[in-house]
């Protein structure tokens, strides 16, 4: 075997050489991983499609200061980045639907089952009756409210055994309107109850809410009548609300949220920001 003799200035040259390549090497190695790392380390994108509500004047009413800072939380958590869209509720689950979002504080139903996947519970939401108080009735099972016209939101599901009975049993008066415009419906008679989603569990709490959301509404001057209303002391029903999602796309989202949501529940950390105000 042959050795190419170079002479002590030519083979300081290749040491040069051979030194300048393993560091350009090295910097190109350690420049792609560190991409790779700050990819990987960031959120991930995606739309939040969340139900709008609108007040007399037609403007689109914001989430609460307590579902902002859930949503910060589950944003650090579960390292994404939300970008909120609010949509009337048949354009947010068609949006679900075809993956372009993921929707916030859905329940679940049998014809949703077939499309679409549901994070853990985020939290339970109390669906109460709200009347005038000169129109109450007793209230133990669905079935007391045939023959009545009452007020929902368009597009919501309030469980299965109502979805099958409305417009048979009693008849629904929709609506995209905001809370405090379907009790001045209800004030002029044109329903004889209204449906009110909430997470208080306690009926005199949800009549307190209730007046708090019209005494800071300015969208039109509050009459009397419209104050003059009660809230039946049996929800209709306890629902869990969820994120939910098309059956093929944001799985792995999915699994990061659940995450984040059982930490959160075990910490007391979702807790304490759903009850903020509160104390």
């Amino acid at each position: 075997m042959y050795k190419i003799l170079l002479s002590p200035m030519y083979q300081g040259i290749g040491r040069q050489l051979y030194c300048g390549l393993l560091i350009s090497l090295f910097l190109v190695f350690f420049t792609f991983h560190l991409s790779a790392d700050c990819r990987a380390a960031m959120p991930e994108k995606v739309n939040l499609l969340i139900r709008e509500l609108r007040n007399d004047k037609g403007d689109v009413i914001p989430i609460k200061e307590d579902i902002r800072q859930l949503l910060l939380f589950l944003e650090r958590e579960a390292n994404v980045s939300f970008k909120i869209e609010y949509y009337p509720m048949a354009r947010l689950i068609n949006q679900i639907k075809t993956g372009d979002g993921i929707g916030f504080g859905l329940s679940k139903n049998s014809e949703r089952l077939e499309t679409m996947r549901f994070s853990d519970p985020i939290y339970a939401n109390y669906v109460w009756i709200v009347t005038r108080k000169t129109n109450t009735f007793p209230f133990s099972n669905i079935d007391d409210l045939k023959g009545k016209t009452i007020g929902v939101m368009r597009g919501v599901s309030y469980g299965d055994e109502f979805d099958q009975k409305k417009n048979d049993v009693f008849t629904v008066e929709e609506d995209t309107a905001s809370h405090v415009a379907r009790l001045k419906k209800l004030a002029m008679k044109r329903m004889d109850a209204m449906l009110f989603g909430a997470r208080q569990s306690n009926s005199n709490e949800v009549e307190a809410l209730l007046h708090h959301m019209q005494n800071v509404d300015r969208s039109h001057v509050l009459d009397a009548s419209e104050s003059d209303f009660t809230v039946l002391s049996k929800p209709l029903r306890i629902d869990e609300l969820h994120f939910a999602v098309s059956l093929h796309k944001y799985g792995e989202l999915i699994k990061r949220i659940n995450i984040a949501l059982t930490r959160g529940k075990k910490n007391g950390e979702i807790n304490r920001i759903l009850n903020l105000g509160r104390s």
